[in-house]
């Protein structure tokens, strides 16, 4: 009999917590773990790619934001901050019971995941990263309050996944319909926190290894790694022949490289 899917295009997340960030493990829970957690107007679709990979030799906990995917939309707007998700991460690596996991921040997920590994150091292991405007660029302040402004459809707004260009097509339809669902206030609510995500200038902060996988194709992108290397020159970076969605555009050399990486240092952390 086929497994049901959900909206997201996966499982139905029975391991959602009703008050709590929906999720899924994937995987046998006695490996090293690992939480993956997408970007905005996503979903936990977005790890399709990789799951079944990094779920051979790992405890794969795909994660999703507020609002996105399976998770609830909070009606106390304080979740919607960076001290609300590391409560909500903690839950769940709790609920888990994980000692430490490492970490795999996409886009706007990237700048979150840097922020919960440097602020837990003793329960995130190991961080990789992609192309991230909210972590490592320059983005618009937060919308000034304006309630006779009527916000843009989902649709319109330039990240929204309709508009990819290089996602299979069952993924790209996954995606798209996860974005269409999200409320206008959430995706309000969601694109205030993202200024507070940079973390260019703290990169000296994290004592964990880290890899920023870098989809080449992304051009604006290339940009704010320059500068992001002017800071940081010993930056482990891996060059990949994808885009903003790395992951999904190059999935076969992302899931090698995070292999590599997460083999050399999550395992090495791993208690004996």
């Amino acid at each position: 009999m086929d497994t049901p899917m959900s909206a997201t295009g996966l499982p139905p997340a029975n391991d959602l917590k009703p008050a709590g960030l929906a999720f899924q493990s994937h995987g046998d829970r006695r490996q090293p773990a690992l939480m993956l957690l997408h970007g905005f107007l996503s979903s936990s679709a977005q790890w399709l790619p990789n799951i079944a990979h990094l779920a051979q030799d790992y405890h794969v906990v795909t994660v999703e934001l507020w609002g996105h995917g399976d998770s609830p939309e909070p009606s106390d707007k304080q979740h919607y901050s960076i001290a609300g998700y590391i409560n909500g991460f903690e839950l769940i690596r709790q609920q888990l019971q994980i000692p430490h996991w490492g970490l795999v921040g996409q886009s706007y997920g990237a700048g979150l995941v840097l922020n919960y590994a440097a602020r837990c150091p003793q329960q995130c292991s190991s961080v990789l990263v992609t192309n991230s405007r909210s972590a490592f660029g320059k983005i618009a302040p937060p919308r000034a309050a304006d309630a006779s402004a009527p916000p843009k459809p989902p649709r319109e707004l330039p990240f929204h996944p309709i508009h990819a260009r290089r996602f299979p097509e069952h993924i790209k339809a996954a995606l798209v319909a996860s974005a269409d669902r999200m409320t206008a206030s959430c995706i309000a609510d969601s694109g205030d926190l993202a200024h507070q995500l940079a973390f260019s200038h703290r990169l000296h902060e994290l004592t964990q290894p880290l890899l920023l996988a870098n989809g080449k194709f992304e051009k604006s992108f290339q940009t704010d790694l320059q500068q992001l290397l002017a800071l940081y020159p010993q930056l482990d970076v891996v060059n990949l022949d994808g885009g903003h969605s790395v992951n999904i555009e190059a999935a076969e050399a992302f899931n090698q490289a995070a292999k590599a990486f997460f083999d050399q240092h999550q395992r090495a952390a791993q208690p004996e």
